[in-house]
């Protein structure tokens, strides 16, 4: 038990002895830039609001809690912690993108403003990912209400090449029913397809439909994703570097605004009490004697000189004139 205790000592010593360091201090920086990385993608969830509040009260309630107060180190800690989270959560999310090897299946919402009498579903690209020189084919199943055939349909893809942080939509591209279903009745889903080669860029997919039987025409939409992966990984990782960035500004300005607070709070309180600890200079009066009281105005130069010091106490040696009864000082009577 004893040696326990011992190495327990030990432990806080050398723990107390790395604090006074300024690597403890790279540390929980360190420490911080990771747990806020991963706690950026609970943002996603239904946690957002709460992810983005709890992001800057730990990196300002850690420090404090080891004693840090001085407010430049504070404001300086926000900016090493953010960058690491902002350069860690964008590797950790390019590469949960890349390291895909299937499309997630596309479909249309009726709620997001698709045509009800007209759904598409299982949209995919295969391969999923792959060099630029492939070949890329992409399917949809449309599924229709009403009895038709699918010359009565149009299916398009759409594609957008990311080029830095613009968007550039290429010309939609007609799709064909897959052979063996070009007969079939489009209310039992019909699919279409079509084949393209790409460059190595970063694509975004999605696929879209319109009937040729009414006026206007009604058209239904599908939800979209990054996809074929052709690009590499420092495009993708260069992309989601600037959404995460600009995503990590929210918290990192509410770091400061609880900076700004505190700090405000803790000058209020310091001054109140500066204030409260001082007492009124109140003029002191110089001590007056019985003959001259306390604010008497000062004898002219003659009453001082007829006043001169003839005789000296014997009491306590003090100046005595020759009219007086008694020491002004000690309160001695004299004898006559």
């Amino acid at each position: 038990m004893a040696s326990e205790d011992t190495l327990a000592l030990k432990l806080v010593k050398l723990f107390r002895a790395f604090r006074k360091t300024r690597w403890f201090r790279v540390t929980y920086i360190v420490l911080l830039g990771l747990v806020v990385s991963l706690m950026y993608f609970l943002a996603t969830s239904a946690l957002t609001c709460l992810v983005v509040i709890l992001m800057p009260l730990i990196v300002f309630l850690f420090p404090y809690w080891f004693g840090e107060r001085k407010v430049r180190r504070l404001a300086v800690n926000a900016l090493p912690v953010f960058l690491i989270a902002i350069l860690v959560a964008t590797a950790i999310g390019t590469q949960m993108l890349v390291s895909e090897n299937q499309a997630i299946p596309r479909q249309s919402f009726p709620d997001g403003g698709s045509s009800p009498t007209m759904a598409l579903s299982n949209g995919t690209v295969d391969p999923y990912r792959a060099d630029p020189s492939a070949t890329f084919t992409f399917q949809v199943k449309l599924t229709t209400t009403v009895n038709a055939t699918p010359d009565n349909y149009t299916v398009w893809l759409n594609l957008t090449i990311i080029s830095g942080i613009s968007f550039v939509d290429q010309p939609p591209v007609q799709m064909t029913p897959s052979p063996g279903n070009a007969t079939r009745n489009p209310r039992n889903g019909t699919w279409y397809e079509t084949r393209r080669s790409l460059t190595d860029a970063i694509y975004v997919y999605g696929f879209a439909a319109t009937d040729n039987i009414t006026t206007p025409l009604n058209w239904t939409v599908s939800n979209v994703d990054f996809g074929p992966l052709t690009a590499p990984w420092g495009a993708f990782y260069a992309l989601i570097l600037y959404f995460t960035g600009t995503s990590m500004l929210l918290p990192l300005t509410f770091y400061y605004l609880i900076l700004f607070l505190w700090w405000y709070t803790a000058r209020t309180r310091e001054l109140r009490t500066r204030e409260l600890g001082k007492t009124p200079e109140i003029p002191k009066e110089k001590p007056g004697t019985k003959e001259e009281p306390s604010g008497k105005p000062k004898s002219e130069p003659s009453e001082k000189a007829a006043k001169a010091a003839v005789y000296t106490c014997t009491n306590c040696g003090a100046d005595v004139g020759e009219d007086d009864e008694k020491c002004p000082k000690c309160g001695a009577v004299f004898e006559a």
